[in-house]
């Protein structure tokens, strides 16, 4: 029986590609930046280049995996596409399963990046031991997959999930789609960045922000406790509607610590149907940042 799949993260930035094993230990991995590739069909050449490679490490070839998950922004489980991907623009839409079965030889499946992360923490991480949570990805924008029943949310057209894009002030600031006062900017890296511009006048890097924080430096802990009641907000509203057993954060604006789950813990209870005050555990990803990732997409597979 295959023990192994190919992982790969298709993200603005980099593409990370890892051969998990069916318990999910990375056993070989590598990247590459996304934008080197002038286009999508130079990009699959050198995914399939890499994933070769990284086989070849374990002695291994195609014909030993069970499959190829691939986890993208904006990727459709039903259609097989990326869909406008917002920081591959040049793409446009591009179908991503046909090329890449025809590369490989093996099963390819595709899904947006926060789905593969909640099907990871599912599998083997936090949510493991739970039956609903949502994972909530707070990177350079605000994603979130949606776990009802053991059961991965997809809605109607494989796009469900979208709660970066739930309003917390219809006055509020225009969001890269269009819309006004989205999560995402408020609780992204971004979201972040703009609060310490608006609020100190300062244009500083993220790092610089979350070193503050964890140094207890007293504007940096105000921009963060207002970021985690932004965040309480929005989650409240998914609260209402799904009541999870558990929001699980993941991402790079996670890593400000146990600390920061604890503010936005505080947040949703402010603000949150009474009903489910004190209920729902707001919690931190135990999946390494450089493996969550494709250890989700390897989930599609394995």
């Amino acid at each position: 029986m295959k023990q192994h799949a190919i992982g790969i993260d298709i993200g603005g930035t980099n593409t990370k590609i890892a051969i998990v094993n069916s318990s999910g230990k990375v056993e070989a991995f590598n990247a590459f930046s996304t934008k080197g590739p002038s286009n999508f069909e130079l990009f699959s050449d050198k995914v399939f280049e890499v994933s070769k490679n990284l086989l070849a490490e374990l002695n291994l070839g195609i014909k030993d995996v069970k499959g190829v998950g691939v986890g993208a922004p904006n990727g459709n489980y039903i259609s097989g596409k990326i869909v406008n991907p917002p920081n591959l623009k040049q793409w446009g839409t591009v179908d991503l399963t046909g090329p890449f079965k025809e590369r490989f030889g093996t099963e390819v499946y595709l899904d947006n990046d926060a789905n593969v992360a909640a099907l990871g923490e599912g599998k083997w991480g936090k949510g493991k031991d739970k039956k609903d949570f949502v994972v909530v990805t707070l990177g350079t924008g605000i994603g979130t997959g949606v776990i009802v029943n053991n059961q991965l949310v997809r809605g109607g057209n494989g796009l469900a999930g979208e709660g970066g894009h739930i309003s917390i002030d219809f006055q509020g600031r225009r969001c890269g789609c269009g819309g006004l006062g989205h999560l995402e900017m408020y609780g992204s890296v971004q979201g972040i960045k703009t609060t310490v511009l608006e609020h100190l006048g300062k244009e500083l890097s993220f790092k610089e922000i979350s070193e503050g924080y964890k140094a207890q430096d007293n504007e940096m802990v105000e921009v963060i406790t207002i970021t985690a009641d932004y965040l309480g907000r929005g989650l409240s509203t998914m609260a209402a509607l799904l009541s999870p057993q558990a929001f699980i954060l993941a991402g790079g604006v996670s890593t400000l610590g146990q600390s920061f789950t604890v503010l936005v813990k505080e947040s949703l209870d402010k603000y949150v149907f009474p009903t489910f005050k004190g209920d729902i555990a707001v919690e931190l990803s135990e999946i390494s940042q450089g493996e969550g990732a494709v250890l989700g997409a390897a989930a599609l597979v394995l």
